[in-house]
């Protein structure tokens, strides 16, 4: 999904499979040192093609996963900016008069895949008896302090692309619906109770229990497995090796290519194995075409196809904020997190 990165064909031809070990780019900084799991470190490209930029000397970029962690950091210092934080870093970091938080709304958000290619998700009845299962309101009071904006497609309400339809077609909260669809899944002969994946935080902890508790009440016995990131990206949502996972994707400015990547018939982020004909044909038409209002059309032609499928479990708005001490000026960035570095410095 990263569109116009343009690799080096020297270093990849001279390092192969080990190029990503020896970056090459024509940014503002160059490498100059990384340990895994502890620190990457750039330093000032001098002959950047932005006369006087960058204007910092250096950065230290430092991989923290746990969204504790990375807030009490910027908090009290330890680093000078956040640029991943998630909802209850922004929440937090938008009421502390000693933080700014640079954040904006946009498509995708936070969900849960279905894998359609194993039971018990392979039967709508029983995607739907998930969605169902879940109340919006408790949601929002104990996993985002009272202040989720919380989705029911790929976009937000207003977005050009938002497609009201596709929302009023997806599952309201309906717990005796779900226990219906329960019963004649397990009438059929399916076994309903599934293993519910996600990376180990406290946050996502706290998150997974919750909804564990909403399933158990419409009568589904949810394992949890939680596991470090690293295997959790490369071994279960890279292999496809989950019934149900928690994800977050975005927010992004626009439409492509998210919804390509995520919902085409192999796309890149597709990792539910989600696949119709017509959302592909929808997605092509979006992407082809130069006419605005028939790329609108398509977007929302395949977000009531997604919703009527059921693809995925919508949960929140996606939010990823950059969260800086008020020392760090210049902060340009898209809505996505990546930040422009030429042009941010730090003030005395």
């Amino acid at each position: 999904g990263n569109l116009g990165t343009i690799a080096s064909p020297t270093a990849v031809q001279e390092w192969g499979a080990d190029y990503g070990r020896h970056p090459v780019g024509a940014g503002p900084f160059v490498f100059a040192e990384w340990v895994p799991n502890n620190k990457i470190v750039v330093k000032r490209f001098d002959r950047y093609w932005q006369q006087g930029k960058p204007y910092l000397d250096g950065i230290e970029f430092r991989p923290l996963p746990d969204t504790e962690t990375r807030y009490a950091s910027v908090a009290n210092g330890d680093i000078d900016l956040d640029i991943a934080g998630f909802h209850t870093e922004v929440h937090r970091s938008s009421q502390d008069p000693g933080l700014e938080t640079y954040y904006g709304p946009g498509g995708d958000g936070e969900f849960l895949y279905f894998n359609v290619t194993r039971p018990p998700f392979d039967d709508r009845r029983m995607r739907e008896a998930a969605i169902r299962a879940i109340d919006p309101a408790a949601l929002s009071a104990t996993q985002y302090r009272g202040a989720m904006d919380g989705a029911r497609t790929a976009f937000a309400e207003g977005d050009p692309y938002y497609s009201a339809e596709a929302a009023q077609a997806y599952p309201s909260y309906d717990p005796e619906r779900a226990r219906q669809l329960i019963a004649e899944y397990r009438a059929s002969g399916g076994d309903p109770n599934f293993t519910f994946q996600d990376a180990n935080s406290p946050n996502n902890v706290q998150y997974a229990t919750f909804l564990q508790a909403q399933w158990a009440a419409v009568g589904l016995d949810v394992r949890l497995q939680l596991d470090d990131i690293a295997t959790v990206v490369t071994q279960i949502v890279q292999g496809g090796n989950f019934q149900m996972l928690h994800w977050i994707s975005g927010p992004y400015e626009n439409a492509y290519p998210f919804m390509l990547n995520q919902f085409h018939t192999g796309g890149i982020n597709n990792y539910g194995s989600y696949s119709n004909p017509q959302v592909d044909a929808a997605l092509d038409e979006a992407a082809s075409t130069t006419d605005p209002a028939r790329r609108t059309a398509a977007y929302q032609r395949a977000q009531l196809l997604l919703n009527q499928d059921l693809a995925v479990v919508w949960l929140a708005r996606a939010a990823k904020a950059a969260i800086a001490r008020p020392n760090v000026k210049g902060v340009s960035r898209y809505l996505s997190s990546e930040l422009f570095w030429g042009g941010t410095w730090l003030a005395p």
